[in-house]
């Protein structure tokens, strides 16, 4: 498939960085050596991630002396799409990241981020988990990748420093950073909010220095990185919900054993469970602490939403009918 993008300065710096630390290493093509996985991901180490990441490894050194896995937390080796970039070439060997960028890959993706195409969290795990998330799969192995596991992030809410955000008229104006992805963006100006997209790395920053107003994210994302330090109101629009995708490259993959590719996807589903499991049993735990640090949280009638955005979930659908149909329909 041809890339329809250039890499970036950080995605060279991300090169340069894997270079030096693997340097002077065996790789696992070399007698007797040891494959190590580096795997990167945007979040903290106190994560709902990091919570995943530690099982993941956990559970391939306890099973296997021929692999490692070495994690890399809080942007350390880029943005998401710096990352992705880089497992696909092979200077990096994995990356736990949204799905929102794997879309530069596989354009289909780009249908789980569509707003509100999710009914729950049940609804929504039932299609990663199955003939859609296959499908999904599949593509993504087409293009260099091996996709390990499916996780969550979860659903997406609107934080702020103005007001509550009530009704869609209540966005008007207000500087939203939201994913690099086009149908976020979209949306939350339909919603006439005006959009900036940006590295995850750089939101705290930006909203500290009032560069935007306001941002959108999971619960979990907004306990784990400290927003409210930097935003005092969450409105629960739940817009999107945000899957993840746990990938290796190709070339990591390829150099494993059948036995060792097995431990591998064995710790990528016990990760996933661990992903789910955190997440569950945390999200009115992490409520109650954005509350205690002086944020304020309101829910949300969803449904003005939902209409003020559908014109743009009907344009972008018709790039992936089938695949929508088939999510709509097992509501």
């Amino acid at each position: 498939m041809k890339r329809f993008f250039k890499f970036s300065v950080v995605a060279v710096l991300v090169l340069g960085m894997l270079a030096a630390c693997n340097s002077g290493k065996e790789s696992s093509a070399d007698a007797g050596g040891v494959t190590e996985i580096n795997v990167g991901t945007t979040q903290t180490k106190d994560s709902v991630f990091a919570a995943a990441l530690n099982k993941f490894k956990d559970e391939i050194e306890s099973n296997t002396d021929n692999v490692t896995v070495k994690l890399h937390f809080n942007s350390e080796l880029g943005g998401e799409r710096e990352m992705v970039e880089a497992v696909n070439i092979g200077t990096l060997e994995g990356v736990w990241t949204s799905t929102g960028v794997i879309s530069n890959f596989v354009p289909e993706m780009g249908v789980v981020d569509l707003p509100f195409i999710f009914e729950d969290k049940e609804h929504a795990r039932s299609v990663m988990n199955g003939p859609v998330g296959k499908q999904l799969a599949e593509k993504i192995n087409d293009q260099n990748f091996e996709l390990l596991t499916w996780g969550e992030n979860g659903f997406r809410h609107v934080t702020n420093n103005e007001k509550p955000i009530e009704k869609p008229d209540d966005l008007k104006g207000l500087k939203i950073r939201t994913m690099e992805v086009k149908s976020h963006q979209e949306a939350f100006e339909a919603l006439g909010a005006t959009t900036t997209p940006m590295a995850w790395g750089e939101v705290f920053t930006s909203l500290q220095q009032g560069v935007i107003d306001g941002q959108e994210n999971p619960i979990p994302i907004l306990q784990s990185s400290k927003l409210y330090e930097v935003q005092k109101y969450v409105s629960l629009t739940g817009h999107v919900y945000s899957p993840t995708a746990l990938m290796i490259g190709d070339q990591i993959w390829s150099q494993l054993s059948k036995k060792d590719q097995q431990i591998v996807l064995d710790a990528a589903k016990k990760a996933q469970e661990e992903n789910y499991r955190v997440g569950d049993e945390k999200e009115e735990e992490f409520k109650a602490e954005l509350e205690e640090n002086g944020m304020e949280i309101n829910e949300v009638d969803k449904q003005p939403f939902k209409e003020a955005v559908q014109p743009v979930v009907d344009e972008y659908k018709k790039d992936f009918e089938d695949l929508y149909n088939q999510i709509i329909e097992s509501k």
